[in-house]
């Protein structure tokens, strides 16, 4: 065999390298400073387990619900969160965030082959860009993992067994395992009317998953966990005040590029024809996503397989005769490579927090002033009590942070109505027997405080006001 044409056959094919290419766009997404809030109490409850070599049952952070029953929904991934703080700081979680939105990317490439790079390039693209506006280093990109796998794991006919890890991992990760079995349960609604008989593929599928949901019953937590989503339907007044959970804003940069790719998506399918078995799943998820943001890149996830059939050629072309694409494959092997160096080297040069929004210097201020030692109780916004959690840990005693599963009610409608600014804030401070207000100036409570004339500015900066009782 000529040596020219053994080279060839070792030279990595042009779609994978696509797919690689892919995912090495999702690593870059996911090497970035960590700013969101909700990430900051994740940390810190990793962090905690990790030091103390077990899950929290009861709130440690708040004054308002401390000592109150806890479960733990993400304990799996916040556990992976505090191992690599303890083995390499903050800026280890940034790498392993890297690499998770990475191993995602990749699968959507997987997923949304074609049987052409161009093809393969275009689909893994478009449901990409349908998902990766919402990718936020939280536990629910372990769920969007454990989507990409299951459905991969159905696509490829792997053996149905494979989902009894993958659904005990995901339970142990994030509540949207719930939708997991919604997706193999539109699956198989489509392929009865696809086949015009009992969807035996979807339903093999379903009772591996259904093992595997019995199965992750055995978990450090229990059957809780699997009880998740009656947390959020008993309080749903409580997450209609959350962002994630509002239908998507198109008006932002978020919104208006997943829109476009949506919009995209769906033309593909629609000109290039799907089977049911495609079509429901995917404008089931669509719809999910209309109603809460959250489901939009799980929706991206069940699109990628269906844009990969929709975009196939009707028919394999010959492959091109007499060309050597070694030099070029190596090329971009090598600027992949590259690229990856240079976005890891960033990792580091960054720093690995980014707390620009939060009010740095005011809680600064608190802890010289003593306005937040343990005889003060300071009500501050949930965002703010999330980075009280990882800053100050079990000595943070924030009024509130994000975690409205655990809160009881009455803690959620008393910051609902100091958000507002509403008559009884007054009350709710007084019986709360707060004595310290750090909160964002520009909202009605902090003119609410100042008018009674029992209250003093003890600092103001920027966009934030320290009160506290004359």
């Amino acid at each position: 065999m000529p040596a020219d044409s053994s080279v060839a056959r070792r030279a990595p094919g042009l779609e994978p390298l696509f797919i690689a290419a892919y995912a090495l766009f999702g690593f870059r997404l996911g090497a970035r400073s960590i700013g969101d809030n909700s990430m900051f109490v994740h940390l810190r409850t990793g962090m905690d387990m990790v030091r103390n070599g077990a899950i929290p049952r009861r709130d440690p952070y708040s004054f308002t619900a401390h000592g109150h029953p806890w479960v733990v929904q993400s304990w799996l991934p916040e556990w992976t969160y505090g191992l690599a703080h303890d083995l390499g700081g903050y800026r280890l979680v940034v790498v392993e965030q890297a690499v998770v939105m990475a191993f995602l990317a990749l699968m959507l490439g997987l997923l949304a082959r074609a049987g052409t790079p161009l093809r393969t390039a275009l689909a893994a693209g478009i449901a990409v860009g349908a998902g990766a506006a919402y990718w936020v280093p939280r536990p629910l990109m372990f769920g969007l993992v454990c989507l990409a796998l299951t459905v991969l794991v159905v696509e490829k006919r792997w053996s149905r067994w494979w989902l009894v890890p993958i659904m005990w991992v995901w339970v142990c990760s994030h509540g949207s395992f719930v939708l997991g079995a919604a997706w193999i349960g539109f699956r198989g609604v489509g392929e009865t009317i696809d086949t015009k008989a009992w969807p035996q593929e979807s339903f093999r599928y379903a009772i591996a998953m259904a093992v595997g949901l019995v199965v992750s019953a055995i978990n450090p937590l229990g059957p809780k966990l699997l009880t998740f989503a009656l947390t959020v339907q008993k309080k749903q007044s409580v997450f209609k005040t959350i962002v994630e959970w509002h239908s998507p804003n198109f008006q932002t940069a978020a919104g208006e590029f997943t829109l476009v790719f949506v919009v995209v998506a769906l033309l593909v399918l629609l000109r290039r024809g799907v089977g049911w078995f495609d079509s429901i799943p995917v404008l089931a998820f669509i719809a999910m996503g209309l109603v809460a943001q959250r489901n939009l890149p799980l929706a991206a996830v069940v699109m990628a397989p269906a844009l990969g059939r929709a975009m196939s050629p009707a028919q394999d072309r010959p492959a091109s005769a007499g060309r050597d694409p070694s030099i070029v494959n190596s090329a971009m092997v090598l600027l992949l490579v590259l690229a990856f160096a240079i976005f890891t080297i960033g990792i580091y040069r960054e720093a690995p927090l980014d707390l620009k929004s939060y009010p740095i210097a005011a809680i600064d201020f608190l802890e010289q002033s003593g306005l937040r030692g343990p005889t003060h109780r300071v009500v501050q916004q949930d965002v703010v009590g999330c980075f009280f959690d990882l800053r100050f840990g079990t000595k943070a005693r924030v009024f509130v942070d994000d975690r409205y599963d655990m809160f009881p009610l009455s803690v959620a409608n008393d910051y609902a109505s100091l958000l507002k600014g509403q008559p009884d804030s007054l009350q709710i401070l007084d019986r709360r027997h707060v004595d310290v207000v750090l909160w964002d100036k520009s909202l009605p409570l902090v003119t609410t405080l100042q008018a009674t004339g029992k209250w003093r500015q003890a600092y103001k900066k920027g966009d934030w006001v320290v009160l506290s009782r004359s």
